[in-house]
C-alpha cells in the first residue's frame, strides 16, 4: 500500500510539473489552470487525463511509435489521423520542423546570417563608392573627335 501511494504522490508531482512546463499554446482540451486543479484535487483521475487527453505527445522528445498498414477512419474532432491520411506525409511549411536543433546551434546559425548580411552591405557600398570614383569610360580618340 506504501508503495501505491508513493507511486501517486510521484506521478502527481511529474504531471504537475509537465503541466507547468508546458507553453499555453501546446497544452489541449482544457487551460493549464484547469489541469493543475484536477491534478491537485482528484490525483489518480486528473493524472491519468493529462497524459492521456492534456498533453500533446507529437511536441514532445518522447516519440509515441506509429501505426502502419492500417489506414484509421475519423470523423472531424476524434482521435487518431484523418481519413485517407498517411503518417508519412511531409509537414506544411507553417508545421516546425520537428528536428530542432540546438540553442548553441541556432545562435552559430543566426550569427553566420548577421556576418553575411553584413558582409552584402559592405560589398554594396564598396561598389557604390567605386562607381561615383570612376571618371566615365571614353570610347577612344574616334568618340573625342566626333564630339568636337
Amino acid at each position: 500500500m506504501f508503495v501505491l501511494s508513493l507511486l501517486l504522490i510521484v506521478l502527481t508531482i511529474v504531471a504537475l510539473i509537465d503541466v507547468v512546463g508546458q507553453p499555453e499554446p501546446v497544452v489541449r482540451n482544457l487551460p493549464k489552470i484547469v489541469w493543475v486543479l484536477l491534478i491537485v484535487f482528484i490525483p489518480l483521475i486528473g493524472v491519468c487525463l493529462w497524459f492521456l487527453l492534456g498533453k500533446d505527445w507529437s511536441n514532445s522528445r518522447i516519440k509515441l511509435p506509429e501505426r502502419r498498414g492500417r489506414k484509421q477512419s475519423r470523423t472531424p474532432g476524434s482521435w487518431g489521423p484523418a481519413r485517407g491520411s498517411s503518417s508519412t506525409t511531409p509537414p506544411s511549411p507553417s508545421q516546425p520542423d520537428r528536428a530542432v536543433s540546438s540553442t548553441e546551434e541556432q545562435l552559430a546559425a543566426l550569427e553566420r546570417e548577421i556576418q553575411a548580411a553584413e558582409d552584402a552591405e559592405r560589398i554594396r557600398k564598396l561598389e557604390l563608392e567605386m562607381q561615383r570614383s570612376d571618371p566615365p569610360a571614353d570610347d577612344g580618340p574616334a568618340a573625342s573627335a566626333d564630339r568636337s
